[in-house]
Formats: C-alpha cells, structure tokens, sequence
C-alpha cells in the first residue's frame, strides 16, 4: 500500500477558524484545525457528533474544550477525549494561533 503524503503548512492555513478534513475512510476521519486568538468554534451553541468518538491534540496554543456539563482547559501536548453525541465547543484562550490535530472514529462497526 502506497504511502499518500499530505504538506500542511498550505493546509493550516486553509483551516483557520474552521475544521479541515484531511483524510477520511470508512474507520477514521483526520483533520485539522487552527483557531486564531479569542475565535469559539462553534462561533454559538454546540458541535454535536452523534455517532463518532472524538479525539483531539493540541500542537500549540491553549483552548477551552466545552460541554453543557463543565470546561476543561487544554494546553500544547494535552490530549483530549470526548463521547459520542456529547455538545462541545472549542474557543481558543491564549494570544497565538491554536493548532489542533483531531479524530473522529465510528462508535458502532
């Protein structure tokens, strides 16, 4: 199997402020995400993902991940677990731009 190779740097760019797919089949979704200063994604309400496990890493930067239930604050190197069908947010906190590695994985086979 062939090894496909993705250059980010165009691709973060093309993800500020809104999360960019980059790899997708039926197993796993990839993706990535820049949040520039003060910016909350979803700009109002909740992100829901009904049917997908959902995992994050922070490159850089510090966010507030969000439910209806509580915050939590995540840092560079945190990495972040939340359950399907659980609402959520992501605002960036800190004064650089937030770099966001996530995963979506199907919660039934």
């Amino acid at each position: 199997m062939p090894c496909e190779v993705h250059h980010l740097n165009s691709m973060w760019e093309a993800s500020q402020n809104k999360a960019l797919e980059i790899f997708k089949n039926d197993q796993i979704q990839v993706g990535i995400l820049v949040l520039t200063p003060g910016t909350r994604l979803p700009e109002t309400g909740f992100s829901v993902h009904e049917n997908f496990h959902e995992f994050a890493y922070i490159i850089e930067g510090e966010v507030v991940f969000g439910t209806p239930f509580d915050e939590t604050h995540l840092k560079a190197g945190d990495f972040m677990y939340n359950k399907p069908g659980t609402p959520h947010y992501t605002k960036n906190i800190s004064n650089i731009p937030a770099k966001i590695l996530w995963f979506l994985l199907p919660s039934k086979p």
